[in-house]
């Protein structure tokens, strides 16, 4: 039997674009609000050779961002 943990309706996050450039690589995933821009911090703070955009140019043949529920 499931166990109701919170009667607080779930409110589904908005879906941003986010683009990480290195050099020649380019990178383009969907992630929530949230998790895009958490990445996007945590990878200027990385290294300044990387380019990290976020924006709302989500396309549905977008993959999703890897890994995105280490960023929930």
């Amino acid at each position: 039997m499931a166990k109701l943990i919170s009667s607080r309706p779930r409110v589904a996050s908005r879906l941003r674009h986010i683009r990480i450039e290195a050099g020649a690589l380019t990178l383009d995933y969907k992630a929530s609000a949230e998790q895009a821009r958490d990445v996007a911090c945590a990878l200027t703070q990385l290294s300044s050779d990387l380019m990290v955009t976020v924006d709302d140019e989500v396309c549905r043949d977008l993959p999703p961002l890897p890994c995105a529920g280490l960023w929930s």
